[in-house]
């Protein structure tokens, strides 16, 4: 009866199977047969040997490994990562008004719930340099260069007291 891939699942694959891999890999068959009773693959993407827990199941292949380590598929690809626009606002983009406030703050609050801008808690205030504690004073986004549209996505992070501070000197001006 001939070889089949059915065949050869529990036991070694032939010889000029292992022989073939072998010379591709740069090893003697008896340096290739150690490796492989050890437990170790050979990873066709970085070109190193690795332990067989080190790469994905696939069903498709002989021995129901991927070709490739984990490691090196993870590396691929965020080398090969290219980021996408930033999703516009809801569903549809709105053109920002001037001087809408409440659409500027909208509009942070959906940048941080959105991941793009990190929550103003984790960043010290500008003015005073507090850094949040729980219990403490709470930090906020200040819009500090007005509601114009081309700033409603610049902030700053200020703790409560600063931004009231700021807040009055405005009014004040």
């Amino acid at each position: 009866m001939a070889d089949t891939a059915i065949d050869w699942t529990d036991r070694m694959p032939p010889l000029r199977v292992r022989a073939a891999a072998a010379a591709r890999v740069g090893l003697t068959l008896a340096e290739y047969d150690a490796k492989v009773a050890t437990g170790e693959k050979w990873c066709t993407g970085c070109k190193a040997w690795h332990q067989r827990d080190a790469f994905a199941s696939d069903a498709s292949r002989t021995d129901g490994l991927a070709a490739r380590c984990r490691e090196f598929v993870n590396r691929k690809g965020r080398s090969d990562y290219v980021a996408k626009e930033r999703p516009a606002l809801g569903r549809r983009r709105v053109e920002a008004r001037d001087g809408d406030e409440k659409q500027a703050r909208h509009r942070v609050n959906y940048l941080v719930d959105a991941g793009l801008l990190p929550r103003p808690n984790t960043l010290p205030c500008t003015d005073c340099g507090h850094v949040w504690q729980p219990g403490e004073r709470r930090h906020e986004y200040d819009h500090h260069l007005g509601y114009a549209p081309e700033h409603h996505e610049q902030v700053e992070a200020v703790c409560t007291t600063c931004h009231h501070a700021r807040e009055d000197s405005r009014r004040a001006s």
